[in-house]
């Protein structure tokens, strides 16, 4: 008996000192999150209002109700918790954890050095711009968690050998990926980026190749083109909301005064509204969620018969002046990297930690800047420079993660000018993971030039 004891001991112990790294990861997250816990609070936003109303639709499991304000993924979220928002903010520490942890698993899995790979998982605990954004009731959590699930299965994918498997990593990256659209509409475009390189990611006979992209392609052509064709239906626009038309304001806005007189009408209530928000707040951002029942009253026209009259407008006002277009749009590029922290000092309960987590943002942020300036650097230097890509001698998956990256930069500055900073945070764990094995690759490149 007590040597059956000393013997599971043992084995404990063995099990302890080979995961110790990941065990310090989560102990550290864990600890982390309680003292959140009891300091801080959940955080609502505007947007989180709309959020809430649609989960109190989807409570019901039907569609009866739904305005097409926005994609169904985060107010189902909402809904299956219940709509309480600690208990949200708790499911969303839960991810974060996970979302660290995934990042060790990747990078170590890359590497084979657990240090780095520590760093990676502890990366996501030290930027505060990751770890409020738990308490926030929004959706980058739940989409960066849903991103990094799909990098690890992408990852997976190009190193495992049986067919089996990988067609079951195809099928379950093709779901992972789908969802990140369905709770972020910006990443609609995730599985069609993936696509190609599940090609690439089969060796061997085409009829294996064939096959990982048919069952990668399940989930994205039932869940996403699904809901396209409900959109269709019901709301009459090919698009995941119904929203085009006020995003496009946000472009079209700053320049709205050069609308002919044949659009007076719309014109005139809504420069009314621009000029007094920027009167306000110094820029028009945003400034259309309160010309909308203003427009609405004096065009005659519904939500929607609105939104489709402006994306019109919008789209004939920036093919006249791609100049003004232009000029915003690199200023949205831009902002998508300046890396704010959204966090409420004044929910913080202790006023001893206040200072301290006030010092954690300037920290961390300058970090995330850092971290971004240094992705367009190397990611830069890639592609320019025939001699840079042979001493880092990207795989696949690292030359998909840092076109997506670039990709989304640009599609997101597209569509919208709004909080274009945002629209970073669900990517910048992906880009730890490309910065780590970059710098990784290039160590080893320089390692290998001393044994030669």
């Amino acid at each position: 008996m007590g040597s059956r004891l000393a013997e599971r001991i043992s084995d404990i112990r063995k099990l302890a000192q080979d995961h110790r790294h990941v065990i310090v990861l989560a102990l550290i997250g864990v600890v982390e999150r309680l003292i959140f816990w009891l300091v801080y609070a959940p955080i609502p936003y505007p947007d989180t209002a709309s959020y809430m109303r649609i989960a109190g639709v989807l409570s019901n499991f039907n569609l009866e109700g739904f305005d097409g304000t926005r994609v169904i993924g985060y107010p189902l979220f909402l809904a299956l918790l219940g709509r309480d928002p600690k208990l949200v903010w708790l499911a969303q520490m839960g991810l974060g954890l996970a979302i660290s942890i995934l990042i060790f698993l990747i990078i170590l899995r890359a590497t084979q050095r657990k240090d780095l790979a520590l760093l990676g998982g502890l990366t996501y605990d030290l930027l505060a711009g990751q770890v409020f954004f738990e308490a926030n009731l929004l959706t980058e959590t739940l989409t960066s968690f849903l991103i990094v699930v799909s990098l690890a299965l992408f990852t997976k994918l190009f190193v495992t050998k049986n067919h089996t498997s990988k067609l079951l990593l195809a099928m379950l990256l093709g779901v992972s990926s789908s969802l990140a659209g369905l709770v972020r509409p910006l990443f609609f475009f995730l599985p069609l980026w993936f696509f190609p390189f599940v090609y690439l990611s089969t060796p061997g006979r085409l009829r294996n190749r064939l096959a990982s992209l048919i069952v990668f392609s399940i989930a994205p052509l039932l869940l996403l083109g699904g809901w396209l064709a409900y959109m269709r239906t019901a709301f009459h626009v090919l698009s995941p909301t119904a929203m085009g038309g006020y995003y496009l304001v946000q472009h079209t806005g700053v320049f709205f005064e050069l609308l002919p007189d044949d659009n007076a009408l719309i014109r005139d209530s809504y420069l009314e509204v621009r000029d007094m928000h920027i009167a306000e707040k110094g820029n028009q951002t945003n400034a259309i969620w309160d010309a909308i029942p203003i427009l609405e009253q004096a065009t005659g026209l519904g939500f929607y018969d609105l939104s489709r009259e402006l994306q019109k407008i919008s789209l004939q006002l920036i093919k006249e002046n791609p100049g003004y277009y232009l000029k915003n749009v690199i200023g949205g590029w831009i902002g998508f990297w300046k890396a704010p922290v959204f966090w409420s000092p004044t929910s913080i309960a202790s006023e001893l930690m206040r200072p301290i987590a006030s010092f954690w943002v300037g920290m961390s942020r300058g970090l995330a800047i850092a971290a971004n300036f240094l992705f367009l650097i190397i990611s830069s230097i890639y592609v320019l420079s025939s001699k840079a890509r042979k001493r880092l001698d990207f795989d696949y998956p690292m030359i998909a993660v840092f076109g997506l990256i670039w990709t989304t930069s640009i599609i997101q500055t597209l569509v919208d000018h709004g909080d274009n900073a945002r629209f970073l945070i669900p990517l910048q764990m992906t880009m730890v993971y490309f910065l780590l094995r970059a710098i990784f690759s290039w160590r080893q490149s320089n390692r290998i030039k001393e044994i030669a």
